[in-house]
């Protein structure tokens, strides 16, 4: 089988260099974006939507999964990193860091729990567990008693 299927293209030189080329000029476009005047959340919420963008095109594009969990984990991270900054008064760098490793372990559970099932089916197993988190989140109380 060769390494080339029907749908693909093959890779030359210049298609590299024009990627290579138009990488630059994102990364001096980004670069210039705190001098630009341009409103500091537009800019973080289009990176958070990039990065949203990168992540289904990895798991459609290549894995051919089309996973409804991507927010469960954004959120996870999110209280988790809230948390560890107001209830447990950790630094912001290590209730980023608190909040990834939730991330990572809810994606290890769900990985578990998700990953042996194949198209519709796993689709519905990430909304389900999603939607789980999403009112387990919504019904938890905001302040420490």
């Amino acid at each position: 089988m060769s390494a080339l299927t029907d749908d693909t293209l093959p890779v030359t030189p210049r298609a590299i260099r024009d990627e290579m080329i138009l990488f630059a000029v994102m990364a001096v476009l980004l670069g210039l974006v705190p001098w630009s005047g341009i409103y500091p959340f537009f800019v973080m919420q289009a990176l958070c939507f990039a990065l949203l963008a990168c992540a289904f095109n990895l798991l459609i594009g290549y894995g051919g999964l089309l996973s409804f969990g991507h927010a469960m984990f954004l959120g996870t991270a999110g209280y988790v990193s809230a948390h560890a900054l107001k209830v447990w008064g950790l630094s912001p760098e290590l209730g980023i860091l608190a909040g990834t490793a939730a991330a990572a372990a809810l994606g290890v559970v769900t990985g578990l729990i998700a990953i042996r099932r194949q198209g519709i089916y796993f689709s519905m197993i990430t909304l389900a567990l999603s939607q789980l988190l999403y009112f387990i989140y919504l019904q938890t109380p905001v302040h420490p008693r």
